[in-house]
């Protein structure tokens, strides 16, 4: 979950900053972020969680484990297709959806940063929740 916030948020906090978004009036950033990332669609936040989680499955049927780097490009590769699959009408606030380019370079780059940055996020969580449940108990 943690993954999937800092993948839509992130994002979110950068287009406000530099006012990339309609939304983002300039007056109160923490405002502006959340009024970006309530724009995107949910069509778009849905989709990436699910291909996030997809890609994770495979990656470890395929043997690939719990490693941060696998999980990062997991979160690259799953906004990046996001991003080029999406259709339009699915899109608001997100991708095509925020300005009517598809790949326009600077958003872009901005998800893309976010979906390595949910992905890095996910993974210490993991290791976190992982390590939490192999630490002995006082019971054992």
């Amino acid at each position: 979950m943690l993954g999937w916030a800092t993948a839509v948020y992130l994002p979110s906090l950068v287009i406000a900053l530099l006012s990339l978004s309609p939304l983002a009036s300039g007056g109160n950033l923490l405002l502006d972020t959340f009024q970006v990332a309530d724009e995107v669609s949910p069509a778009a936040k849905l989709t990436y969680a699910a291909l996030f989680g997809a890609l994770v499955m495979s990656a470890r049927v395929g043997g690939a484990g719990r490693r941060l780097p696998v999980n990062a490009l997991i979160g690259v590769v799953s906004i990046a297709l996001v991003v080029a699959l999406l259709p339009e009408y699915w899109s608001r606030g997100f991708g095509i959806g925020l300005n009517g380019v598809r790949f326009d370079p600077l958003p872009t780059a901005i998800y893309l940063i976010g979906g390595l940055a949910g992905g890095v996020v996910f993974s210490l969580s993991e290791a976190k929740c992982l390590s939490r449940s192999q630490a002995p108990t006082l019971h054992q």
